[in-house]
């Protein structure tokens, strides 16, 4: 494939990944820059690179960067003597810390629910609450042991050199 057919494939990987992250709740270009950094070969990149990457101005990645950044998926680096801001994925495990970012909201949902069950009287609306905390407290159980076995998968994806074979589980 020539360098062009590459570039242009990529660039409809990134779209239609963005779109699937778009109709999953995240704003339309954060997930266009997301899937962009995620899907580049380049290990930084600019806001100028990132603009012309997907052919949009530079404001439009100035606001779509700092979501990213908040949600802890998105770094931004400055390289020392430079003046430009340098932006990467949060580490090599992004999905890892996609989920684990998400470990605070249970905890509060736990205690706002616990808080609720004791102030609500018997009732329908009582046990929903209790159900959906004990389904918090499933979902946050299982995270952990996720976690512990995407590790351990991880090594294996990783560690191959053919990236098709290893996302087929080959």
């Amino acid at each position: 494939m020539s360098s062009q057919g590459a570039e242009l494939a990529r660039a409809r990987f990134v779209e239609q990944f963005a779109m699937v992250l778009s109709d999953a709740g995240m704003q339309r270009m954060p997930a266009r820059v997301f899937a962009f950094v995620l899907a580049s070969d380049a290990e930084t990149h600019t806001a100028a690179e990132l603009a012309d990457g997907l052919r949009v101005s530079a404001a439009a990645i100035s606001g779509a960067v700092r979501p990213l950044i908040d949600m802890g998926i998105l770094l931004k680096d400055r390289v020392p003597g430079d003046r430009v801001d340098h932006y990467r994925v949060y580490g090599d495990d992004v999905w890892s810390t996609v989920i684990g970012r998400q470990e605070p909201l249970y905890r509060h949902i736990d205690v706002l629910f616990t808080e609720g069950l004791k102030t609500l009287p018997p009732g329908p609306g009582q046990r929903r609450i209790h159900e959906t905390r004990e389904f918090y407290r499933f979902i946050s159980t299982e995270i952990d042991t996720l976690a512990r076995r995407w590790r351990e998968r991880r090594a294996g994806v990783t560690a191959s050199r053919e990236p098709a074979r290893a996302a087929s589980g080959e």
